[in-house]
């Protein structure tokens, strides 16, 4: 029996001597991996931080979004001389306005005149019951003047003259560079005085014993500051006007010095308030790591800032609405209302519609799956639309329909177009699309008839002509092709 072989490799002993450069790959493969996995850690804390950066600086733009848009609003309309021309000197024409100023006029006018105390004065005793409806008659004359006034060119001119100039000094005064109007305390006052003395004198032309007959008005101009045009209109009549008398106080009450600095907070605060929006909504753009979502949702807290704000609008029209207790100056007070916050509420509405149309871009164009299965189906809807409208528009009776009836087809366009001039509301933008309308159905309809043309100039086969040559040339050779013999 032959004796066993011996173990080549014995147990305990390696097989083959260990290389020493494996440990050292299986070392840096080891410290790639720990590498690796620290970087995906960093890459996942930069991803966090640039999400909550992000939602952060959303968060920033919705509330400045709304600040600044407000205070743009409010600084063009409060402090800004030529807007402030542009929204209060038309109100001077509005009917409503008129009819409010004329009574507020005409009450102040009947404090100068009193014609119950001149009537009861020139009235015998048994006469002195024709007091009170005398007083009416001279209150509704007296009104009636006012109005006629009011509706003058002269009345437009001190009108424009003594808003503005009231606003000018209003301004200067909360921004500390001129004291306030009136010198007996903090007030902003707009001096109606030159008004009246202006609509006295008209009256007193038509009526001229109305308060005594040795009466000489002053001459009153918008210079005048309220105290001194109260005190000339006064001495002249022989009366002791009121403090209030002829003017509407605009700060009053010991807030000039609140005013002034609220207008200097306020006038920092627009452009920081802008800025940081502007900011804001690039820089969460640039943090995102999603940016598509970033700009829905920054377009989506804009939008709700715009409704809020139109919503605040109509809120504040409802609440000045109950705040006029006098019935005829509730249609003046809607109308001043509505001239300074239209152009809010309109400009927000703009903004609906901007974001509006950008998100529905930015969501179209986006990789979401019923995005993408919405975009295949539309366009294979248009392609299919598409292929049977040509396949139609190429038939021959088609072209040869619109060949019969081109005139027609020409002038019906030109008639669709005067039709949507005449009752669509025009604007440049509209005017441009019915132009480029008619444009394109008369170069369509052309298109249509020449093709239909060159089809009848014998462009196309005739049926019944053979398909092979018409004439045999009668030299040429002849083959049988039917006889096996002539193979």
């Amino acid at each position: 029996m032959d004796a066993p072989e011996p173990d080549p490799y014995p147990r305990g002993e390696p097989s083959e001597p260990v290389d020493p450069d494996v440990d050292a790959l299986k070392a840096e493969v080891d410290a790639l991996h720990q590498q690796v996995e620290h970087l995906s850690k960093q890459r996942v804390s930069r991803h966090r931080v640039r999400k909550v950066t992000a939602v952060l600086l959303v968060a920033v733009f919705a509330l400045t979004f709304v600040m600044s848009g407000v205070g743009i609003w409010l600084h063009r309309n409060t402090l800004n001389d030529d807007v402030w021309a542009e929204r209060v000197v038309p109100l001077g024409q509005d009917p409503e306005v008129q009819k409010a100023l004329a009574a507020w006029t005409t009450r102040e006018l009947m404090e100068v005149v009193d014609p119950e105390a001149l009537f009861k004065e020139a009235l015998p005793p048994r006469a002195q019951i024709l007091a009170v409806p005398l007083t009416t008659a001279v209150e509704d004359f007296v009104s009636d003047k006012v109005l006629e006034f009011y509706r003058s060119d002269a009345f437009e001119e001190i009108w424009t003259v003594a808003a503005t100039r009231a606003h000018d000094a209003a301004i200067r005064t909360l921004r500390g560079d001129a004291p306030a109007v009136v010198a007996d305390g903090e007030k902003v006052t707009i001096n109606f005085i030159p008004l009246i003395n202006a609509v006295l004198a008209e009256i007193l032309a038509k009526a001229p014993g109305l308060v005594g007959s040795d009466a000489k008005l002053p001459t009153i101009t918008v210079e005048d500051v309220p105290k001194v045009a109260r005190e000339k209109l006064g001495d002249a009549l022989g009366v002791d006007l009121g403090e209030d008398f002829g003017t509407f106080t605009v700060y009053d009450g010991g807030k000039l010095s609140t005013a002034q600095q609220a207008v200097k907070i306020f006038d920092a605060a627009v452009p920081l308030t802008t800025a940081l929006a502007i900011l804001s909504f690039i820089g969460a753009l640039l943090a995102s790591v999603r940016r598509r979502r970033t700009l829905l949702q920054l377009l989506g807290v804009a939008a709700v800032g715009a409704i809020v704000i139109r919503r605040i609008c109509f809120t504040l029209q409802d609440q000045v609405d109950g705040l006029v207790k006098i019935e005829v100056n509730r249609p003046a007070a809607d109308a001043i209302v509505r001239t300074f916050v239209n152009p809010l509420t309109d400009g927000a509405a703009t903004v609906l519609w901007v974001i509006a149309i950008v998100a529905v871009i930015a969501t179209v164009t986006g990789p979401y799956g019923w995005v993408v299965r919405l975009r295949r189906g539309l366009v294979g809807l248009f392609q299919s639309a598409s292929t049977t409208v040509s396949g139609r528009a190429n038939d021959d009776a088609t072209l040869q329909w619109v060949a019969r009836n081109v005139d027609a087809l020409r002038i019906g366009g030109y008639v669709v177009g005067a039709l949507l001039l005449w009752f669509v509301e025009l604007s440049w933008l509209s005017f441009f699309l019915i132009a480029l309308l008619v444009a394109g159905w008369q170069v369509l309809i052309a298109q249509l008839a020449g093709r239909a043309e060159a089809g009848d100039d014998g462009s196309g086969s005739d049926p019944g002509a053979p398909s092979g040559p018409s004439e045999v040339d009668a030299d040429s050779p002849t083959v049988d092709v039917s006889s096996p013999a002539s193979a």
